[in-house]
């Protein structure tokens, strides 16, 4: 999978843009694999999991669940941790810097 391919040490990706052409993405970011960490974990293992990284991230990105729950988590974490959330829709596009 893609994903798998970027976890894996990937510096380019093949992707297809909108128009139907296949392109090479590089990639230019820093990946960390947490064993252990269950693709289903609950609002308080999620909370408790930021909590716990050090150094605390300057931005929480929440792209997976319903937007409405992803937009409660995301305000949940700012709340509590002082950092800057988001909770972008299907599609949005995001700029990382």
């Amino acid at each position: 999978s893609l994903g798998r391919a970027i976890q894996r040490g990937a510096r380019e990706v093949p992707l297809e843009t909108f128009e139907g052409k296949s392109i090479l993405l590089k990639i230019n970011l820093e990946v960390y694999s947490i064993e252990g960490f269950s693709g289903h974990s609950d609002r308080r293992q999620l909370m408790k999991f930021v909590e716990d990284l050090t150094p605390r991230p300057r931005r929480v990105i929440i792209v997976h669940g319903e937007n409405s729950k992803c937009l409660d988590l995301a305000s949940s974490i700012h709340k509590a941790f002082r950092v800057e959330t988001s909770a972008p829709r299907n599609l949005d596009a995001l700029r990382l810097r």
